[in-house]
């Protein structure tokens, strides 16, 4: 889906070069055919007739280096339209060749055949350009290229996992309220089929490059929270991708309440009921910690112990990412990291795993409201892959309140 939308949204952009290119050549070739059609009736015609394909003969050459083979560059410039051109030099190059020969025939019958030492040096060293460059086909892609071709894919991914919920208002009905965002692919999969009306959901996600990006509501002055805007309250302090998210969010809770349907929020796999806050009004603070020990985890993979573990096989682990994003790399140095921390950090790093950083607001959030949800574990996702996998009688959801809570820190 994000490869889909990437594509799509390159494609407009070499459109516009291949047109470019066409132009580029077309309108040179065209002069140049009507250049050899015409009959000289005297040296000065004949000379001017030759000195005007000089520049059309430059044009037409530096067109011909589209027609190499596919490289990297031209490939990123061109995408799909890149066959299409090369076909369309190579020919037009062909019939430029020909408009030459016959215009230096005819010249020649006229007698003007000394136009030719005009004509063909250019002509002969835009081939011999043409050829060198043909036979060279490793041209690799910029550095600035890369990193186009980086933002746009970026820009993609967030467009396509850019949500805004999609309730369906249905008694009964399962909503998906709150989601672990680290469960990449399983999010595709949930927004795709949420977009197909086959899942209701009134989680949101307001991903960079999106207009909602960033921007900040106000807290009613009802709800006595602290702090200009939400950000103050869901993790301590403000934050660049804004808290416009929370106030869609809620209006989706509220649709999805009075439409009587069922809430789920999705835990970490293996952790349901695990990693919640102890209140609405905690979260920030509690995320302030977080981020505070979290931070700590750079400032290990420069230590000593950390350069030992590496030396020891650690950077051999494999690094392919699982569900999670997680590679058994970033696992073990997760573990060996956690193990480095003090006894009471440690513990509260631990005990806070099972939900993500805004999943553990949204989830105080609806216990503050009074609102029961169903905790269900990822892995009714994960097992489906693609497809939406009701939970098995192996694998009951919790039915929770704020009655329900038991902490641990």
């Amino acid at each position: 889906m994000i490869q889909e939308a990437a594509a799509k949204t390159r494609n407009a952009d070499q459109f516009g070069w291949a047109v470019f290119i066409g132009t580029l050549l077309g309108l040179p070739l065209i002069l140049l055919v009507l250049c050899s059609a015409v009959q000289p009736q005297s040296a000065a015609v004949a000379a001017a007739l030759a000195i005007a394909t000089v520049p059309l003969c430059c044009c037409i050459s530096v067109c011909s280096m589209g027609g190499r083979d596919g490289d990297e560059t031209s490939r990123h410039l061109l995408g799909k339209y890149d066959i299409n051109v090369r076909v369309g030099i190579r020919l037009g190059g062909l019939l430029a060749l020909l408009s030459l020969v016959a215009m230096t025939a005819q010249h020649s019958l006229q007698g003007f055949w000394w136009t030719a030492f005009i004509v063909w040096p250019v002509a002969v060293c835009g081939g011999m350009w043409f050829l060198v460059e043909y036979c060279d086909s490793s041209r690799k892609l910029t550095d600035d290229a890369k990193n186009t071709l980086k933002r746009e894919h970026q820009e993609a991914r967030n467009r396509t996992l850019h949500f805004e919920g999609s309730v369906i208002r249905e008694r009964g009905r399962k909503c998906v309220v709150s989601w672990p965002g680290k469960y990449e692919g399983a999010w595709e999969s949930l927004v795709s089929q949420s977009r197909d009306g086959q899942v209701s959901a009134a989680v949101v996600f307001l991903p960079e490059f999106t207009e909602d990006y960033g921007k900040c509501d106000s807290i009613p002055l009802a709800e006595g929270l602290p702090g200009k805007c939400w950000c103050t309250p869901l993790y301590g302090e403000k934050k660049d991708w804004g808290c416009r998210w929370f106030s869609k969010w809620k209006e989706n809770i509220e649709v999805a309440v009075a439409s009587g349907a069922q809430l789920e929020v999705y835990f970490f796999q293996g952790q349901v009921g695990q990693g919640k806050v102890e209140s609405f009004e905690s979260a920030g603070e509690d995320n302030l910690r977080r981020e505070k020990i979290n931070e700590k985890q750079k400032d290990f993979e420069e230590s000593a112990q950390f350069k030992q573990a590496l030396d020891a096989g650690l950077g051999n682990l494999s690094k392919e990412p699982r569900g999670d994003g997680s590679s058994q790399k970033s696992r073990e140095v997760r573990r060996l990291f956690l193990a480095s921390l003090q006894e009471a950090e440690r513990e509260f790093i631990t005990a806070s795993e099972g939900l993500g950083n805004s999943q553990k607001a949204e989830v105080a959030w609806l216990e503050k409201k009074g609102y029961e949800y169903w905790a269900v574990d990822v892995s009714t996702w994960l097992s489906g892959g693609q497809s939406f996998v009701p939970a098995s009688a192996e694998q009951q959801p919790q039915l929770l309140g704020r009655q329900d809570d038991i902490f641990s820190v």
